[in-house]
């Protein structure tokens, strides 16, 4: 799973996947570069081990997948980059045009605003989004609230506190989520 997390920086924050993702990824197109050269050295045709370039293009894919929201204050912009590698879309809005940052919760599975989750299929979920002013909305992050564990709130809050802008929760966290020991 990709992990967001928040990097402060001289001119702000940002909002982006984890340095152990890209460092886990990149550790394993090492890896199996090294194991395509070794049996392509001891002659072993490419043919026999297809799964080989295939793990070796994606974990690649992942060692360079991008996807960041930097909150530049001192510009008072909010940069999105989103892409593989060098093949990058960016957006950039100035703060003038962010409402609000917030987060809204739904149950997966479910049009009922009031529905419960359990452990089936119906999940809780939580969007963590940009709110522009024109009605708009950019979503940063789709996340289970069981896998955010509150962190997706903390670094909303974090991002808030850094770049002044104002801040939206629909609900607060469930507390009724069905967790057993197993879960933990």
């Amino acid at each position: 799973m990709v992990r967001h997390t928040t990097y402060l920086h001289a001119n702000g924050i940002s909002y982006a996947v984890t340095r152990m993702f890209h460092l886990a990824s990149a550790l394993f197109t090492l890896f199996l570069a090294w194991g395509l050269w070794v049996n392509l050295g001891e002659g072993v045709r490419l043919l026999t081990m297809p799964h080989i370039p295939l793990l070796l293009l994606l974990s690649l894919a992942a060692a360079t997948y991008r996807d960041s929201w930097i909150f530049d204050v001192s510009a008072k912009t909010v940069t999105s980059i989103y892409g593989f590698g060098p093949f990058c879309k960016r957006e950039i809005h100035a703060f003038d045009e962010v409402e609000r940052l917030e987060i809204t919760h739904f149950v997966r599975g479910s049009s009922d605003k009031d529905a419960k989750a359990n452990k089936r299929r119906l999940r809780a979920m939580l969007v963590f989004s940009l709110r522009l002013c024109d009605e708009r909305s950019r979503t940063i992050e789709i996340i289970a609230e069981k896998t955010s564990q509150g962190r997706t709130e903390s670094a909303m809050q974090a991002i808030a506190s850094v770049t002044g802008l104002p801040l939206y929760v629909d609900r607060p966290r469930d507390m009724d989520l069905n967790i057993s020991y197993k879960d933990l």
